[in-house]
């Protein structure tokens, strides 16, 4: 998409300066312009149009994702099922109480959030391991936890899903499990 907006941009900008510069030129030299004169300001005036026509382009807006109440159970047990093939010999356990829990946002960025945070607890884990997928009511919304039974940096490759979360209004934060492993709680808004 960022690759289209810049060739895009390009274009805009190629298509505008030239003919604008020719007209300059063309009208500066009946005017009575010399060449020297009317040439170098065509060719800003032709540039500073195709700049500005192009920044509107850049500016134009992503559209937004899909926003809406759902539930809970359906995303984890959603995510733990498409991680499926890379949890290589971890089991995932899927918790949800009350079962009829919700948040509200996109579900499919939350998704790739939750799939991320499944991945990395499965490559810290031993294999024959178990990684938990539990979501609680919270006072402010869900609680939703990933915990492992691995070891190593919890905190790292964090960087997407506490982005795809803070954007829903949530919060990640990662934590040592005892007796090991990782925790990683995601506090969303409830619906």
């Amino acid at each position: 998409m960022q690759r289209m907006r810049s060739n895009t941009r390009l274009g805009t900008l190629i298509v505008t300066t030239v003919p604008v510069t020719a007209l300059g030129v063309v009208v500066g030299m009946g005017a009575g312009a010399s060449l020297v004169v009317c040439g170098p300001v065509a060719v800003v005036l032709g540039l500073a149009l195709g700049a500005s026509l192009a920044a509107g382009i850049a500016q134009a807006p992503v559209p937004a994702r899909e926003v809406r109440t759902f539930g809970v159970r359906a995303l984890l047990a959603r995510a733990a099922h498409d991680t499926r093939p890379a949890l290589s010999g971890v089991d995932v356990r899927v918790d949800v109480a009350p079962a009829r829990l919700s948040t509200v946002g996109d579900p499919e960025s939350l998704h790739r959030a939750l799939a991320d945070l499944l991945v990395l607890a499965a490559r810290r884990s031993p294999p024959g391991g178990m990684v938990t997928l539990a979501a609680r009511s919270a006072p402010d919304g869900v609680r939703v936890e990933v915990v492992d039974e691995g070891g190593g940096d919890c905190g790292a490759d964090l960087a997407r899903a506490r982005g795809i979360v803070g954007r829903h209004g949530g919060r990640l934060r990662a934590e040592h499990a005892r007796p090991r492993g990782c925790r990683v709680v995601v506090e969303l808004p409830g619906a």
